[in-house]
């Protein structure tokens, strides 16, 4: 099965008569709809596992190698994606206003074939879009956004060794840590490579995103474009999307061949003795 023309329907009606812009750097866009992400896995071959009456959700991959979870009531880390308990696990956690294009960064790379070569790392490419960044005694590294909205740390302790890359958002980032923070990531030291840099390049990329009228939260480092009708852009942008997601599904085996009965040999009736 694949999102349902109800499901599609109902986004559809969600979306159809909002008003709203484009608004960029997409980190201070706000969380947006988690649909972006749970119906992209589930047109990919994902299923979802969870009880239908709970508000909660977890899906499962096709190989049943990866999982999503996603429970708003945790605002902390509502969204987590990680490998199933059995395999080389790793995990990310999302807070819940995380924009859901960002977590679409690590989502979309995931039922994506990874990549046969090594890229660009999180270093090459926040520096390569002008976030200053810095290093200290231990190893560990900060970049800032050229707006000091969002910093990246990778953390590395004397006694536990490298403790994985963390995300934050927040209006001021001072002495003592984050004040009003916005949203949090954070991947421990086991994320794959190739799943890192394509978050990381979700959430520097300037590209703008949508947002409805009432869900802009608007300050001084949010560029944000004309307003208009954008619930046709959204749900074309969103079948596109689905579309997309569905050439990663992973294809049927073919059935197997069962070998034939040996055919039974063939008598010749005997001939009548003269």
């Amino acid at each position: 099965m694949t999102i349902s023309e109800r499901q599609l329907a109902v986004f559809a009606a969600d979306h159809e008569h909002k008003l709203g812009s484009a608004v960029s750097p997409r980190y201070l866009a706000g969380p947006g709809d988690p649909r972006h992400i749970t119906h992209a896995l589930r047109a990919a071959g994902w299923t979802n596992t969870s009880d239908p009456l709970h508000p909660a959700i977890t899906m499962a991959s096709s190989d049943h190698v990866h999982r999503l979870d996603l429970n708003l009531a945790r605002p902390y880390y509502s969204w987590k994606i990680s490998t199933e308990f059995g395999h080389s696990y790793w995990s990310a956690t999302f807070s819940a206003a995380t924009p859901v294009e960002i977590v679409a960064g690590l989502a979309d790379a995931l039922i994506r074939p990874a990549p046969d070569e090594a890229g660009p790392t999180v270093v090459d490419i926040l520096t390569a879009r002008g976030w200053a960044h810095t290093t200290d005694d231990t190893g560990s590294q900060s970049l800032a956004s050229p707006d000091g909205i969002v910093q990246a740390e990778l953390r590395v302790s004397t006694f536990l060794g490298v403790r994985g890359w963390e995300f934050g958002a927040a209006r001021y980032h001072g002495e003592y840590g984050p004040e009003g923070l916005l949203w949090r990531a954070y991947f421990d030291e086991a994320t794959p490579a190739h799943l890192l840099a394509s978050v990381t390049d979700a959430i520097s990329t300037p590209t703008p995103v949508l947002r409805g009228r009432f869900k802009i939260d608007e300050g001084p480092h949010l560029k944000v474009g004309p307003e208009f009708a954008i619930g046709a852009e959204v749900l074309a942008a969103h079948k596109v999307r689905l579309a997309r997601a569905r050439l990663c599904r992973p294809r049927p085996a073919p059935p197997a061949v069962r070998a034939g009965a040996p055919a039974a040999p063939s008598r010749t009736p005997a001939r009548p003795s003269r």
